[in-house]
């Protein structure tokens, strides 16, 4: 009836809450008690009030029902404070362990997985899983207690009219297994249908200026309509079970009661049932019906929980193609000398490898010029050194070491990378500038930003370098986020720093001062540094072309203008384009 197996992934934690909950459930034993010891009492004054004896123990059983309630009241109190609080705790604990294992999965996830779903299932999702062990599990045991005492009082009572009033509920029992299950897929349905929204709505927002562009809006608003309209419909069918679920419940407990009238009506008149445990019954009966009907709510409550868990549960179950199976722990990277040993690597959705057969020695200190044409590989043969993505075939060494022999926390903590997108978080530019070094000084960060020459124009901005740079930095043009991007991974002085088109977006005069500030700063560093730009890897001491994921062409600038071959044409290419550049 409720599918359990969906949350056994949860049993650590919640073995964790489990002196809590076994408290919770004691106060929900004390709870039902007094709640079934009020109809008790009530049917015991009807009997001293009808025969007449002892009619001085209405005061006190006055007074036992108002303890009663009282009971009832500061044990339900109670309840909540430790099943919810409980609940509380295992989601914060469950929303960590998901961050925490999203954090540690390899560009292969990310690349097949929206930003938006991943946002449904770290907020929806882990609610609808609170949810379950919150209310629903506190409404289940006090239904539980609620059902075992009541019956229990109404079978000592007369067993014959128990069944008869039971017999309404027997249906309300097979309604619930009919319909529970399509409650279930119609949820499940419904989740992924939120995560569609969540991902249109985040790629929009974080996109406007693109959609404006090119004047989709309309589109793109008709296009929400629709998923927003889906979801409607989903929802509403969703109502529609929950409707015929609460219906039966209704109907069949009202049918309970008339059955109590019709047969208890009938045994009272032949003198086989007193009017006062015909109250009493009828007190235990009524407290029956509200456990069945919010069975059918914890119900809906067990299989939404469900579905959002069997969601948990597959991301959870993701594991990373980069761990640390064969770290150790007595080596670490001092120069950064880097080697490619016949290196293969493929997406895990693609049938061609974007890299064949990848060989080269950089020496510490030294600088490779990485060039080709569009999708020849280069961002991922970057991505393959600091291990953001697995290695297919050959191996690559650092310092003499293979590159899975590093702990990755100290071989990325060795490593610097400028995307070719540098992503901005919504803090000040010293913030942005300083991230991933607590200890940073101001005369360091305006140090690196005079280095890419961004100094000036921050203390431009009307709060310098504590201005706040907004959503992925969308208040600073794309050259001004790429330069403070380079400052942000030179400021953390690596061993290796990998640089992938970091200044297409600078004018030709600014990348040359660039250049040459990074030059000294970069010395000491082995450079990798992926251009479409050429004249920003002639220093370079080993420059490869790539095409087609292969190395087609190798050597200095120098030697590879002599050998007349593609460098040479995109050479001569871009020197014309700055030319008439400057003519202009």
């Amino acid at each position: 009836m409720f599918p359990f197996r969906a949350f056994r992934f949860l049993a650590p934690l919640v073995r964790e809450q489990r002196p809590i909950f076994l408290v919770g459930i004691v106060l929900i034993l004390l709870t039902s008690l007094s709640q079934v010891a009020v109809p008790r009492l009530v049917g015991l004054a009807i009997q001293k009030l009808e025969s007449g004896v002892g009619l001085h123990l209405i005061t006190p059983i006055a007074f036992a029902m108002v303890g009663a309630v009282l009971i009832r009241g500061l044990t339900s109190f109670w309840t909540r404070e430790t099943v919810i609080a409980s609940s509380r705790r295992i989601e914060k604990k469950l929303r960590d362990q998901l961050y925490e294992h999203i954090s540690s999965l390899d560009g292969s996830f990310y690349s097949k997985t929206h930003t938006g779903d991943l946002m449904s299932r770290f907020t929806s999702d882990i609610e609808a899983v609170r949810m379950v062990f919150g209310p629903a599990v506190m409404y289940s045991v006090q239904t539980a207690f609620t059902l075992i005492f009541a019956l229990s009082m109404m079978i000592q009572i007369d067993w014959k009219l128990t069944l008869y009033s039971l017999i309404p509920l027997g249906f309300l029992t097979v309604a619930i297994r009919v319909i529970g299950p399509k409650v279930h897929k119609e949820s499940m349905r419904a989740q992924e249908m939120l995560s569609g929204i969540s991902v249109h709505s985040q790629e929009n927002f974080a996109n406007a200026p693109v959609i404006k562009a090119f004047v989709v809006e309309d589109a793109e608003v008709e296009r929400m309509q629709r998923l927003s309209h889906d979801y409607f419909r989903q929802n509403l069918r969703i109502a529609k079970l929950r409707a015929i679920s609460g219906s039966a419940m209704w109907l069949f407990g009202d049918l309970a009661l008339v059955t109590l009238l019709l047969v208890g009506g009938t045994r009272i008149l032949s003198g086989e049932l007193g009017l006062g445990d015909f109250a009493t019954f009828n007190g235990c009966q009524l407290l029956l019906i509200w456990p069945m009907i919010a069975l059918g709510w914890v119900m809906n409550l067990f299989h939404r929980g469900a579905a959002s868990a069997e969601r948990l549960q597959a991301i959870l179950d993701a594991s990373p193609l980069v761990d640390n199976a064969q770290a150790r722990s007595d080596i670490n990277i001092s120069e950064g000398r880097v080697s490619f040993d016949k290196v293969s690597f493929r997406y895990l959705e693609s049938e061609r490898p974007a890299l064949e057969d990848v060989s080269f020695n950089l020496k510490a200190g030294g600088t490779l010029g990485i060039v080709g044409t569009t999708a020849s590989g280069k961002t991922s043969l970057l991505h393959l050194v600091p291990r953001l993505s697995p290695v297919s075939s050959g191996k690559i060494l650092i310092d003499g070491n293979m590159l899975e022999h590093y702990p990755l926390g100290e071989l990325r903590a060795a490593i610097s990378m400028v995307p070719q997108e540098p992503f901005l978080f919504s803090a000040t530019v010293a913030e942005n500038i300083s991230f991933g070094v607590d200890d940073a000084t101001h005369e360091e960060i305006v140090a690196v930003a005079r280095l890419v020459r961004m100094d000036q124009e921050i203390e431009k901005f009307p709060d310098g370098y504590n201005q706040r740079v907004g959503e992925r930095g969308i208040t600073l043009s794309g050259g001004q986020k790429q330069r403070l991007a380079i400052a942000r991974a030179i400021l953390q002085r690596p061993r290796i720093l990998l640089l992938d088109d970091v200044l297409s977006a600078v004018d030709s005069e600014t990348e040359t001062a660039i250049l040459a500030g990074l030059k000294d700063w970069t010395r000491d560093l082995t450079s990798l540094i992926v251009t479409h730009r050429l004249s920003a890897v002639t220093h370079a001491d080993e420059i490869v072309v790539l095409e087609d994921g292969r190395i087609v062409e190798r050597g200095t600038h120098q030697s590879l203008l002599e050998k007349k071959g593609r460098y040479d044409n995109l050479w001569k290419k871009q020197t014309i384009e700055s030319e008439l550049e400057d003519l202009e």
